[in-house]
């Protein structure tokens, strides 16, 4: 391994912000593979999903809101990379399909239902000043291809080139242009009018941040990953509609707009896992999949960080509903932390009773569910040590939806190299090829709509390292074409699975209707979606 890189490959992976031993872990991990999750058994919600009464999520709430006056530093983290382009998947292969008029049930419900998007007034002004007719006139001639080019492309709004941050999801019938006019910069009230009655994830995902974290005066931090290329539209966006946002909730937005790390990319492998190279001889590298944002995640100046995806944006009808329970997360996440603190400070005063003792071993074996076989039998310093070991880390309360029509990550327990049993976040790609792990995985009552507040310092209020938590074998591994040569590429364990993999982890159940995730064009006529703020 050794003599795989030379001196100018050691120099230019340096450039990229890695380092050679990086590079060679990474060619190691191709050669000996990604081992498979050891799953025991799906969590239910009487087996590691807790479920809280109303009453209960009530007095959680309030835990949070208390805290929040205390001042201390709340970030949201949105992973928000993606490009508009993959909700129209299929209607790009309409346009490349041998037929004129639509054909597929999804085909058929887009035209039918299409001044229901948000989108619809604009793409009809636009239609208007270049065919000089309307949407209505273009559908009854049958000229869908032609919509949908100019959807689609640079002939028209060319949407597929957006990013999914800033694409039209919503409609806002609440007039609400009339009311902040006056605090908009002049030289934007013009820019802003032609789309007052529309929301985009970035906007839906600021209100909702601050109904979980905002105070009146206060300031809500806000972290938008994208991408470089998407960083400027992004930003100038930001910077102009989150003004009157800001005025109207009397707070103001902290926003940050990281790129993925180049550093973090992983190298791509030949079939016999060597350093594949492009055209000019240099090493390859790609991007590594949503765990490459754990870097940014890391270096969030915050004590307290909810994630969530930019793609998961309710109407202001559910809002109430979604911050509500975001707010329970983080009360649950307080109240732990509380409970951590204090059996961790007996331990580092030596003054751990034999009650208190037991009670930290019932704690962390069915709250913080990690559980060791014969425990009760090891020597009373032997269980401080191991005690303390698994309080002291990273804490993470998770949303678990029922498992109705979407899916995403299964939680499920999982035996560790240690010996103890834990809960995880288990996503398809880990197990898509054992049919025995991927008939757990379908059978699942519950998945993660990627609803997760996390405790960044430990119990001294000290910065935790997150890396130090994480596993880092839990990567993916597949095989991919690059101008018609075979290639190996490989991304880097999930944000929220093998990136979080020695954390501790507490699944709650949260109403369905907190998750409204937006996967095609389509999905924006659903009833969650449409309900639009009057």
């Amino acid at each position: 391994m050794m003599n795989v890189f030379t001196e100018e490959d050691k120099q230019y992976i340096k450039s990229l912000g890695h380092t050679p031993e990086s590079v060679e872990e990474q060619l190691s991990i191709f050669k000996n593979g990604v081992p498979v999750p050891n799953l025991l058994r799906t969590a239910t919600l009487d087996d590691g999903i807790q479920i809280y009464t109303n009453a209960e999520i009530d007095a959680y709430v309030a835990v949070w809101d208390s805290y929040l006056e205390k001042g201390k530093p709340v970030a949201h983290f949105i992973p928000a990379s993606g490009c508009a382009g993959r909700f129209f998947r299929d209607l790009i292969n309409f346009l490349n399909a041998p037929y004129d008029d639509p054909q597929t049930n999804f085909e058929k419900n887009f035209f039918k239902h299409l001044p229901s998007f948000a989108f619809f007034g604009e793409l009809n002004k636009f239609c208007l000043a270049t065919e000089k007719e309307g949407l209505q006139e273009l559908l009854e001639a049958g000229k869908y291809k032609l919509i949908v080019e100019y959807i689609l492309t640079e002939k028209g709004l060319n949407f597929c080139s957006l990013p999914s941050a800033l694409f039209k999801f919503h409609t806002d019938k609440s007039h609400r242009f009339v009311v902040i006019q006056k605090y908009l910069p002049k030289k934007i009230v013009k820019y802003y009018a032609s789309f007052e009655d529309t929301r985009t994830p970035i906007q839906e995902s600021l209100i909702e941040s601050a109904m979980v974290s905002g105070v009146k005066g206060g300031t809500v931090n806000v972290c938008f990953t994208v991408r470089k290329e998407h960083k400027e539209a992004i930003q100038d966006y930001v910077r102009e509609f989150k003004y009157p946002i800001e005025k109207k909730l009397g707070l103001s937005f902290f926003v940050t707009l990281p790129c993925q790390k180049t550093s973090t990319d992983t190298i791509v492998v030949t079939p016999d896992n060597l350093p594949f190279r492009d055209a000019n001889g240099n090493i390859m590298f790609q991007q590594a999949g949503h765990g490459a944002l754990f870097e940014n995640l890391n270096s969030l100046p915050a004590d307290i960080v909810f994630i969530k995806n930019i793609d998961n944006e309710a109407t202001d009808s559910l809002k109430k509903l979604t911050s509500h329970y975001k707010k329970a997360l983080g009360g649950i996440l307080l109240a732990n932390q509380k409970i951590i603190s204090r059996f961790l400070r007996l331990f580092d005063k030596d003054e751990m009773p034999d009650d208190k003792l037991i009670e930290a071993i019932n704690y962390v074996e069915n709250t913080l569910n990690v559980k060791r076989e014969n425990i009760l039998r090891l020597k009373r310093q032997e269980q401080c040590d191991y005690l303390r070991s698994k309080l002291n880390r990273p804490l993470r309360v998770c949303g678990m939806v029922k498992n109705e029509e979407e899916q995403g990550g299964m939680p499920c327990w999982v035996k560790n190299e240690d010996g103890t049993t834990s809960l995880q976040i288990i996503e398809y790609y880990q197990i898509y090829d054992n049919p025995t792990l991927m008939n757990l995985f379908n059978s699942s009552t519950h998945f993660n709509p990627v609803d997760i507040v996390c405790s960044m310092v430990d119990y001294k209020g000290k910065k935790i390292d997150l890396t130090q938590y994480a596993d880092k074998k839990s990567a993916m591994i597949y095989n991919k074409n690059f101008e018609g040569q075979a290639v190996k590429v490989m991304e880097l364990p999930g944000l929220w699975n093998g990136c979080m993999g020695d954390w501790n982890t507490i699944f709650v159940e949260v109403p369905i209707k907190t998750f409204n995730p937006v996967k095609t064009v389509n999905d924006l006529l659903r009833h969650e979606h449409q309900n639009t703020t009057k």
